[in-house]
């Protein structure tokens, strides 16, 4: 009986977290299948999560400490585990405590996502106070692995570690059915993503706007998970808290995927994880042109780039207009998923780094 490799998976995360759910959780059963067990335990459960989100002071700081300690314990009591993945980091606090304790006696993998050493736009006001740059630097420098969500993170992480390997955030195209296009008096356009990015949709509004206006014959919706649903003249909009259920519903009822994004140091560090769900569903993609994006979507592939308001809004009208159109990109998004993106197809390669191979 082949023998698995135990691993630990951390962060300064809740379960649900998108980053830790995507980049730990995601791939756990199929790297199990390839040798490796994950043992999840992030620093915040669900409750203490939200208590730093919309809690007072005092609950914030009751919550946080008393997630320190039980992590703290947690990571003692471990005895059996042979490395530790951690994503971002582990403490909410600069201190590095908690990390020396996780890396104590195991081989260290940093996975990272985003562009944590800058500023986080719209983060939390006393967010430099974290050290996030100083703390990455300390993490990458001590990694055995340092995993990377693209190439613009890796070149980062390669000043300070020894070892980088880019890994793209993954989609189980297993769990995702596909969307069957079909003409309709509706179109529905649909963004996936959280509070804290829900901003870049705002800022699409004037675009959505203008294409509903020249388009009084079609009834106009949009569907937002996990942010607030912003007030568009003559669309209907359709606010779903994020869960498992809402995702996955929102994609089979989209028409059209939106990921709009400013260029700016942060985005281009961002995984395009927006279109990589949409892509999996059969759903053609309208984004903007920042980053990885090109590279993922492709234009006139599985998607439109869109440049400015008016590109924007003409791209949604060619979608909106074309059916066949529509199926065929989110046909050929798909293909392009189950090749590149799935977690099945990476599992092995995965499996491999987070056990010491290359």
């Amino acid at each position: 009986m082949r023998t698995l490799i135990e691993a630990i998976a951390t962060a300064a995360q809740g379960p649900q977290a998108p980053a830790f759910r995507i980049r730990l959780l995601l791939p756990a059963e199929a790297l199990r299948a390839h040798g490796v067990n994950l043992r999840p335990l992030p620093l915040l459960t669900m409750d203490e999560e939200q208590t730093l989100q919309s809690g007072t002071p005092a609950a914030r700081a009751r919550a946080l400490l008393g997630a320190r300690k039980r992590l703290k314990a947690q990571l003692g009591g471990v005895q059996d585990a042979d490395v530790v993945i951690v994503q971002r980091q582990i403490d909410l606090f600069p201190s590095r405590t908690i990390e020396r304790r996780a890396i104590a006696d195991r081989a260290l993998v940093l996975d990272v996502d985003d562009a944590m050493w800058l500023p986080q736009p719209g983060g939390h006001p006393l967010g430099r106070l974290r050290r996030n740059a100083a703390k990455l630097r300390w993490l990458a420098a001590r990694a055995d692995r340092v995993i990377a969500g693209n190439e613009y993170l890796a070149e980062w992480l390669s000043r300070y570690a020894r070892a980088v390997s880019v890994v793209p955030s993954l989609v189980d195209t297993k769990k995702i059915t596909t969307r069957l296009h079909g003409a309709s008096d509706t179109l529905t356009l649909g963004w996936i993503g959280s509070r804290s990015t829900v901003r870049y949709l705002h800022a699409a509004a004037p675009a959505l706007e203008g294409f509903a206006r020249a388009h009084p014959e079609l009834r106009v919706g949009l569907v937002v998970v996990g942010g607030d649903a912003p007030a568009i003249a003559g669309v209907q909009t359709q606010q779903w808290r994020w869960s498992h259920e809402s995702e996955s519903a929102a994609l089979a009822h989209m028409d059209i995927g939106l990921m709009p994004l400013p260029d700016d140091a942060w985005t281009r560090g961002k995984c395009a994880y927006k279109a990589l769900q949409y892509m999996a569903a059969a759903v053609p993609v309208v984004a903007d042109d920042v980053g990885i994006t090109a590279s993922v979507v492709g234009d006139e592939s599985a998607g439109i780039l869109a440049r400015g308001s008016k590109g924007w809004q003409a791209a949604i009208e060619r979608l909106a207009g074309d059916v066949e159109l529509r199926q065929r990109m989110g046909n050929q998004g798909r293909l392009r998923i189950e090749n590149d993106f799935s977690v099945h197809a990476w599992a092995p390669r995965l499996a491999r780094l987070l056990s010491g191979g290359s």
